[in-house]
């Protein structure tokens, strides 16, 4: 039996298991499957399983006509990209700007709309780089945060003693300006693969993170970051793949994969939201076994967690 004598509900299913992509094509097989491959409640899927949409909006955020002509203006836009790879950056932040509008919304208004290949070209010329594929496409979807608030930063932070840390997501006009200030101080300046993508306020302790551009690794100051120019990795080297590659469907980067990572801690409440004088942010206190431990002593109820503070120096 061909797939012309499938019952109406029978092709639907089978579309849906098909993918977006392989429905394309079916249509253009005949008129029956056409009419089928072109009904919006499959489409409605299709969006809400690759791009995360409920409504059938474009990628500047306008409403579509359909769910079918949102999902062919998603494609169109980003065409220049692995599309695997732009599911995955869009699906991580999916996550985390669900997490923040429930639990952090006044975190989630910083976030900047997504940047044009136009504001990527420009940070591009102006500090001589060719960005990882994987950084690309999510500056795409947010153009880091606005800056206007030092403790709304989507990295977080931590906090003892005087010294307070909280990071932010920088836009890519603020990562021209730091880097081509940040980056001569560390006698960097002969080897432009560095960039700084994350930074805590200056009116706390200060904080920072750099993304080479040529492995796309992921680094974070140290307390020596000034003196010895020293940094440490984020992410393992190995997992990091095909960064500038059109073709491969692998494609990760230290930025897409900490994001991941740091989504994923949030979401299972490994880190959470901290309070201090009546201001809230991001910890990167973990609070959940096996990286942090909880008794009680005399009726006191006592957390203990072990974090590495690699930008304090104990004088």
């Amino acid at each position: 039996m061909g797939l012309e004598a499938v019952g109406d509900l029978a092709l639907h299913i089978i579309l849906r298991k098909l993918g977006a992509e392989e429905s394309a094509r079916a249509a253009c097989v005949s008129k029956r499957l056409r009419a089928s491959a072109s009904e919006d409640p499959l489409w409605s899927h299709f969006c809400a399983q690759d791009l995360h949409l409920s409504q059938p909006l474009d990628p500047h955020g306008n409403l579509a006509p359909s769910f079918k002509a949102s999902y062919g203006l998603w494609r169109e836009s980003f065409s220049m990209y692995p599309w695997s790879l732009v599911k995955r950056a869009k699906r991580c932040w999916a996550k985390i700007t669900n997490w923040l509008s429930l639990h952090f919304p006044e975190a989630h208004s910083s976030l900047n709309k997504g940047a044009s290949e136009a504001d990527i070209q420009h940070l591009e010329t102006q500090l001589k780089v060719k960005l990882p594929l994987p950084t690309r496409i999510l500056y795409r979807f947010h153009d880091g945060q606005d800056l206007h608030d030092s403790l709304l930063g989507l990295i977080g932070g931590y906090s003892f003693y005087d010294h307070l840390v909280n990071v932010s997501l920088l836009p890519l006009h603020q990562i021209v300006l730091e880097t081509k200030h940040v980056m001569p101080e560390l006698g960097f300046s002969a080897t432009p693969d560095y960039i700084v993508v994350a930074s805590s306020s200056s009116t706390y302790s200060q904080k920072l993170f750099f993304l080479n551009c040529t492995t796309g690794q992921l680094y974070v100051g140290t307390a020596n970051l000034l003196p010895d120019a020293e940094m440490l990795p984020c992410v393992p080297n190995a997992l990091l793949n095909s960064v500038h590659d059109h073709n491969g469907d692998q494609q990760q980067d230290g930025m897409l994969l900490w994001l991941e990572e740091h989504c994923r801690r949030l979401e299972n409440g490994i880190i959470r939201l901290r309070e201090q004088e009546a201001m809230r942010s991001i910890s990167q206190f973990p609070e959940e076994s096996p990286l942090c431990s909880t008794a009680v002593t005399n009726g006191v109820q006592v957390s203990i967690f072990a974090t590495l503070c690699i930008s304090w120096k104990l004088c």
